[in-house]
């Protein structure tokens, strides 16, 4: 089972612009730049301040990638923070349950996030 725990060391890897234990690089660093200022589409209101691209959410700052039904991890590749939000939704169906929830969420964890 993933924990809380390992969702934020994933993250790492987002906020570390790819760099992973020992220096080692297990990701590129120009894509994860590029993600960031170069998103794509903007997200349905409520939540069309945050861009859609690469599988990824991001504002231009943060990057950020949800589970199902109440996991989302956003990383700060500018100060190196990351935040993880290890809930569960009610499973309606709905691939996108309760947009309502989630803008406020991203936006608390994007300021916890902001700060060194």
């Amino acid at each position: 089972c993933l924990s809380a725990r390992d969702l934020a060391r994933y993250g790492l890897l987002f906020a570390r612009k790819g760099e992973g234990i020992d220096g080692r690089r297990v990701g590129d660093a120009a894509f994860i730049e590029q993600t960031r200022y170069n998103p794509g589409l903007p997200m349905p209101k409520p939540r069309d301040w945050m861009r859609y691209s690469r599988q990824m959410t991001t504002d231009g700052t943060w990057l950020g990638h949800g589970g199902y039904a109440g996991q989302y991890m956003l990383a700060n590749p500018d100060t190196g923070i990351v935040v993880v939000y290890f809930g569960v939704l009610e499973n309606t169906g709905d691939p996108d349950p309760d947009p309502n929830f989630q803008g406020p969420l991203v936006k608390m964890m994007a300021k916890l996030a902001a700060e060194v």
